[in-house]
């Protein structure tokens, strides 16, 4: 007979109150290089397949900002070099992009990659143990909370996902800090990108 697990979320996860949540990126592995190249179906079904789900804006950010709510996962103030978003811009070639998964796809993700492996960065982490919550790969999230500045077209609106987090080359958007608070709102669930990535979220195991 199987002994009854401990606690409230599996030891690859940690507890953030409102839920469970990956310690790393997928495929959740200190040490392994996170998916890139993945739409929010993509992660939806990952999650899915091992008991978990994909994380909402909700619980990403509270895992971001912890008990503290502090604007970035290491603390209070903007450190360019505490997680993988000091890297240079490499410009895609979008039409080879647009190929995936061909094998001048695959080449051209792995000529744009800038990721490090989960937990390179030891200043990377937030108050709880998440890791690389800002940069390395953008993360898909369900999104919950309304984003009138980011989003301001109407087929925006009707998007059912945003990333957070941005890649290894900052955000976008100015300041282009890499915070919790940022959203990427401008694209479907179908969409992929070499920089995009996520991680699973669960509800808390019943005690």
């Amino acid at each position: 007979m199987q002994p009854e697990p401990a606690g409230p979320c599996a030891e690859d996860m940690v507890d953030i109150e409102l839920a469970c949540i990956d310690r790393y990126e997928a495929p959740n592995q200190e040490g392994s290089k996170p998916l890139r190249m993945q739409s929010a179906e993509d992660a939806e079904s990952w999650c899915r397949e091992r008991d978990k789900r994909l994380c909402t804006e909700d619980e990403w950010l509270r895992a971001c900002t912890g008990p503290s709510a502090t604007p970035y996962p290491y603390g209070s103030q903007f450190d360019e070099h505490a997680c993988n978003h000091d890297k240079a811009f490499r410009a895609p070639s979008w039409g080879v992009l647009s190929s995936w998964p061909s094998d001048r796809a695959r080449a051209e993700v792995e000529r744009l990659d800038q990721s490090e492996p989960s937990g390179a960065r030891a200043s990377c982490g937030s108050a709880e143990g998440v890791r690389d919550l800002t940069g390395n790969v953008a993360e898909w999230v369900r999104k919950t909370k309304p984003h009138p500045e980011a989003c301001l077209t109407a087929e925006m609106k009707k998007h059912t996902h945003v990333l957070l987090g941005c890649s290894w080359i900052k955000c976008f958007r100015k300041p282009h800090e890499p915070g919790c608070a940022y959203a990427n709102c401008a694209h479907p669930a179908g969409f992929r990108s070499y920089e995009f990535g996520f991680r699973c979220c669960a509800d808390h195991r019943r005690q």
